[in-house]
């Protein structure tokens, strides 16, 4: 479980090159850049490199970087096997000459490992923020990065103890650095979420793909409606799967109860829906779950990853098998049934839950980890 460790400062400041690869304002992009701006106070300096895609309309992410007054700098990236982009990262990082290598995913770590490999000495941490299987490709680049990418790292961070023991071949490289519940941008507009005669709103905040389990979840909606339960389900992103589960909604005769509604800002959804729903075969510590919990809305979510870690009081949220939709719509039916007369207790519950994974916890752990690649530079306060 998450804990607060001795907090360190560096004097004189250290500098940090954070590596993330992202077009849109992602959930790892929104740790990193919560974090950049706490760890300032400890006198990291760090620096967010991001690519643009030729051809492709300007990253929102930039944007965001831009508005939360984090530095940053975007790399141009023509997508020819990535060699232009690393040339440019190559070069970006000769330049500032970072006292850390720090890479989030698969991308990241592969330039950092190949600018290692290429001279570079600086320390490498290398963050694992789960896995997706979208393709055989995509397959391929997490089982590089698992087998060769991460094991080249001088410590590699994992997201639960779950994924620390699935990492056991890292032995003492391997390091579990919680997710924190961060403050999101306040919402500028309501979603299109009309209630039809007072129907519960469910929620859901995913890339459409296929181990995130919408699926289920679909499949879960139609045994709700068959109970006389005329839930509404509203879907926040986009992903591979969206005709799939289009097509599926159809089969179910749900499509007049479902939303795709795109990337959204998540705080616009949470204050519209009446639970939120997690129903992934496969997760790390899914920032979904800590947004909702830090905005007390009622949470089903399936029992992988990190999310037992989190869940560990049953009034916080309910936790159900993956691949089960029966389990899954019981649960959300219990959920709508109790809001009312369990509202203040699960309340509480979801409290401790984000004071547990709290910012401040995350940003010691991360500092600790800088004190260790660079012991010379650090001092306990």
């Amino acid at each position: 479980m998450p804990r607060t460790v001795v907090k360190a400062q560096f004097c004189p400041p250290i500098k940090v090159a954070a590596i993330l690869d992202t077009w849109q304002v992602s959930g790892p992009g929104r740790q990193l850049v919560a974090s950049a701006r706490a760890l300032a106070r400890h006198g990291v300096d760090l620096r967010i490199f991001m690519f643009q895609r030729t051809g492709k309309p300007p990253s929102p992410f930039a944007g965001f970087l831009a508005a939360s007054h984090v530095q940053y700098l975007v790399l141009p990236d023509n997508g020819r096997a990535s060699i232009s982009a690393f040339r440019q990262l190559r070069d970006a990082l000769r330049t500032w000459n970072p006292d850390i290598i720090q890479s989030h995913g698969y991308r990241p770590n592969c330039f950092a490992y190949v600018f290692r490999r290429l001279g570079g000495n600086q320390p490498w941490l290398a963050f694992f923020h789960g896995a997706t299987a979208e393709n055989w490709k995509v397959r391929l680049y997490h089982q590089l990065d698992r087998r060769l990418l991460l094991p080249s790292a001088d410590i590699a961070v994992v997201m639960s103890e779950r994924d620390k023991r699935s990492f056991a071949h890292l032995r003492e490289q391997v390091r579990v650095v919680y997710n924190a519940c961060v403050d999101l941008p306040p919402s500028t507009s309501p979603l299109p979420l009309a209630r039809r005669d007072g129907s519960p709103v469910i929620g859901a905040v995913s890339r459409l793909s296929y181990e995130k389990g919408l699926d289920v979840l679909l499949d879960a909606l139609a045994l709700l409606h068959s109970a006389g339960v005329p839930a509404q389900l509203s879907i926040a992103g986009d992903g591979p799967e969206q005709r799939t589960l289009e097509r599926q909604a159809c089969a179910l005769n749900l499509r007049e109860h479902v939303r795709f509604l795109g990337h959204v800002q998540p705080s616009t959804l949470y204050s519209q829906v009446d639970v939120v729903v997690i129903p992934s075969r496969t997760e790390g510590l899914p920032n979904v779950l800590l947004e909702a919990l830090h905005a007390n809305v009622p949470v089903v979510a399936t029992a992988v990853g990190a999310i037992p870690e989190v869940l560990i009081e049953s009034a916080a949220g309910f936790m159900v098998p993956p691949e089960d939709a029966h389990s899954l719509a019981a649960a959300i039916t219990r959920t709508l049934e109790c809001r009312a007369e369990d509202a203040e207790p699960s309340a509480r519950a979801r409290r401790r839950a984000s004071q547990r994974f709290s910012l401040e916890n995350r940003v010691a752990a991360i500092v600790k980890l800088y004190a260790e690649l660079l012991p010379n530079r650090a001092r306990s306060t």
